[in-house]
């Protein structure tokens, strides 16, 4: 491979995956809005281009000359992001672009959707055969653009392959910090059970996952990435107080009050105009279970997740205090 396009990269996902590229040595491209929300170094050592997944015409420049594409964009369901334009970037975008990748030749595509979109389960790990029960605004766009991109693949025949990362950390991450500084200043408690199980993968293994991803024949169906194991949250929680040398939290919050109390924050912020601390889809994602087998990964790509939740978080912690994040 000596070209790839990695869309997203100005996100931490893409950004990582992008620096992994060029350290290897291939020509990288990336599709970006706001080039001043790229890394210097990014901006040095990639080429980049100026488009948008919603506006199919700024895709052709894109795409042209690229042998690889890795689809790391999308929309997150923040408080105030509409369903609407949700909809655009996490299914009409990735339509756009598979569009575009068929009539430019592309060799391979790797399209990252969510491990969120299987809604919460049981405690027993699921996998990619667990029939998608998505709950959030944010995961139903995620599923429906994961089935357009295989619905689309199979017309055209493209080789294409769906990746469902699961909970991502590490170094740099700006999304799971406030979890961090939540609990280093004595704030966190536990949603629900504490047993619940969250299914985190460091960074580096991610990447190495979807470079394996991309370098597979396996074609036009979904796999999931994940670290080591599903891990419960008091363990994760636990892991995390133990890299900041702080208390582990022992507060624990019944669901159905959780629930209630973001209820009225909603509704507050939808009249005063304010980001609630405490929305139903965090108490969802706080509460729900959510655990993941890999075996899919390991026996059709040779995966394997080098990195451990203890060594994995005392890394973040350390850069995170590094850069003065914490």
């Amino acid at each position: 491979m000596s070209s790839i396009l990695v869309t997203g990269g100005t996100g931490y996902i893409g950004g990582k995956l992008a620096e992994y590229y060029n350290q290897k040595g291939v020509h990288v491209r990336l599709l970006v809005q706001d080039e001043t929300r790229l890394s210097d170094g990014l901006k040095e050592k990639c080429e980049i281009v100026r488009g948008d997944l919603t506006r199919p015409e700024t895709l052709i420049d894109a795409v042209g000359g690229i042998e690889t594409i890795v689809s790391a964009a999308g929309l997150l369901g923040h408080w105030g992001v509409p369903y609407q334009r949700l909809y655009e970037v996490n299914v009409r975008g990735v339509e756009n672009l598979i569009r575009a990748a068929f009539d430019g030749g592309v060799r391979r595509m790797v399209h990252l959707s969510a491990g969120g979109v299987t809604g919460p389960a049981g405690l027993d790990p699921v996998d990619e055969n667990y029939p998608p029960a998505p709950r959030t605004e944010y995961e139903r766009t995620k599923w429906e653009g994961e089935k357009r991109a295989l619905e689309l693949a199979q017309n055209d025949n493209l080789n294409l392959l769906v990746v469902r990362p699961t909970f991502t950390y590490g170094p740099g991450d700006p999304h799971k910090l406030s979890l961090f500084l939540s609990v280093k200043k004595g704030h966190f408690a536990y949603i629900g059970n504490p047993l619940s199980t969250f299914h985190p993968v460091y960074i580096d293994d991610l990447v190495s996952g979807i470079d394996l991803a991309v370098k597979s024949d396996l074609s036009k169906t979904t796999v999931i990435i994940g670290g080591p194991r599903p891990v419960s949250k008091r363990e994760l929680i636990t892991g995390i107080a133990n890299a900041l040398g702080v208390r582990k939290p022992e507060l624990r919050i019944p669901t159905l009050l959780a629930d209630f109390i973001a209820q009225g924050f909603e509704f507050s912020a939808r009249i005063f105009n304010f980001k609630p601390p405490l929305t139903r889809s965090r108490v969802l994602a706080l509460s729900g279970n959510w655990g993941y087998s890999i075996q899919r990964a390991r026996e059709k790509l040779g995966y394997e997740p080098a990195i451990d939740l203890q060594e994995g978080l005392q890394r973040t912690v350390s850069w995170y205090r590094e850069h003065g994040w914490l």
